[in-house]
């Protein structure tokens, strides 16, 4: 039995598409960014431009920028620009910008200071693709674009990451496609992170309180608790995407899992290869998946994965027993090959066309072998092997506002001079929150 013909996992992905959204010029929406900076606004629709998410028409079939310039994708350039665009929107809730205050004084503390918040601003202009219902809708306000953007670059890391397993499954040369392994693994961990720091921001992040008792994570969870009662954020329940949280949650759970598929396709390809590990980590990738609770569209893929993996997980084990080379293992072997077998009886693919004759192939070979050698007979399957799991999600890095709400901020104050009202108080700082990021670390393999 050749350890380079050993059945490997089905390295496929989930297709979700690209989140688009049409082009938005922030400098000629004047009405809506009336008392803000134009370099805010040019550095919007600069940064906007480079979430490769852009389509002109979504009822047309013509080509997305993604279609384009997914060729030119360049992993470290493009969350560059795309943290810089969601630094730019967060400048919206966590900023406040002097205004002219050349009107009669008015009552109350607001006006005195000559402020204005700026998370009341309309984002009307920005138009996204609903991928749940596959509907268009408007960005209400900034918090409704930070949320839309965010989800859009974690679906973006996504696609790049199944596109580059099937160059890998295509050639299957997995020594020479390593580097395109290794980027693939790592943007799945940071692609989980993302939809993480979504959930975080909808304030329905899945832990409840931290489980660390650090300044930070403290912060965090407050912070988190506080967007959960934010009525600007509430409303995005409204939009599909982001009700409940469920997308999200489901396309995090599936990131780790296809993270932990690389791990196997790594794993059983190498040299020297621990079968009982390969099991456990097949285990983990059918629990990960059997855990989601997904939208009827994805139940069969993810019922089709679930049962593929406790059957390799069974194969697995039965590789493990061959390899001891004697009587009782050669017999346990037939057992698991059996297991396997009828596990993937109910699938129907190509792929799995291709696993059955591999599971054929090595089951005749331990019948034969015992028949004519050993004479053993075969016992139960053993039982299942506890799952192992060898990800972590790469935390998202925090997205603070960008520098460009400070500068215009001091130019405004600047251009303003002393104040022409009665109230000689000074103005007000920026209100700064709580930063809101969470995660811990990725393992790079």
């Amino acid at each position: 039995m050749s350890m380079k013909e050993v059945l490997r996992p089905a390295c496929d992905g989930l297709t979700v598409g690209i989140k688009l959204t049409k082009p938005v010029n922030f400098v000629v929406q004047k009405e809506l960014f009336a008392n803000t900076s134009p370099a805010i606004l040019a550095a919007l629709t600069a940064a906007r431009s480079k979430l490769l998410c852009e389509c002109k028409d979504f009822a047309k079939p013509t080509p997305s920028q993604w279609d384009i310039e997914r060729a030119l994708f360049q992993t470290e350039a493009y969350f560059q620009s795309a943290s810089e665009y969601l630094s730019l929107v967060k400048g919206f809730v966590e900023r406040s910008i002097p205004i002219d205050s050349t009107t009669d004084e008015k009552e109350g503390l607001l006006s005195s200071d000559s402020v204005q918040l700026v998370s009341n601003v309309s984002f009307t202009c920005c138009e996204w693709l609903d991928i749940s219902s596959m509907t268009s809708l408007h960005s209400l306000n900034a918090y409704h674009e930070y949320a839309h953007a965010l989800l859009a670059i974690g679906c973006v890391g996504l696609q790049r990451a199944n596109d580059l397993s099937q160059i890998m499954l295509r050639s299957r040369d997995f020594e020479f496609d390593e580097p395109k392994l290794k980027e693939a693994y790592n943007l799945l961990l940071r692609v989980a992170g993302i939809f993480n720091a979504v959930l975080s921001w909808l304030g329905s992040s899945s832990s409840t309180a931290p489980t660390e008792l650090s300044e930070d994570n403290l912060a965090q969870w407050r912070a988190e608790q506080s967007r959960a009662g934010n009525p600007d954020i509430q409303s995005l329940q409204r939009v599909k995407d982001f009700e409940n949280g469920t997308l999200c949650k489901i396309l995090h759970g599936v990131a780790l899992a296809q993270a932990q598929e690389l791990v196997l396709l790594r794993g059983v390809t190498k040299e020297v290869v621990d079968w009982v590990l390969m099991g456990k980590l097949a285990m983990d990738i059918s629990r990960r998946y059997g855990d989601l609770c997904p939208p009827a569209k994805w139940k069969p893929w993810l019922d089709w994965k679930m049962t593929y993996y406790v059957g390799l997980s069974s194969y697995y084990q039965g590789v493990a027993e061959w390899a001891k080379n004697d009587g009782n293992s050669c017999a346990q072997a037939i057992a698991q090959f059996q297991s396997a077998k009828e596990q993937l009886s109910p699938l129907q693919n190509k792929e799995v066309e291709r696993s059955k004759a591999i599971i054929d192939r090595d089951l005749d070979i331990a019948t034969a072998r015992n028949r004519s050698v050993y004479l053993e007979q075969v016992p139960a399957p053993q039982p299942p092997l506890d799952p192992v799991s060898l990800v972590q999600v790469q935390s998202f890095q925090p997205v603070h506002p960008h520098s460009l709400w400070d500068e215009a901020a001091h130019s405004k104050s600047t251009l303003a001079g002393p104040s022409t009202t009665s109230s000689s108080a000074p103005a007000a700082p920026p209100v700064q929150y709580a930063d809101t990021s969470s995660g811990c670390s990725c393992a790079v393999m």
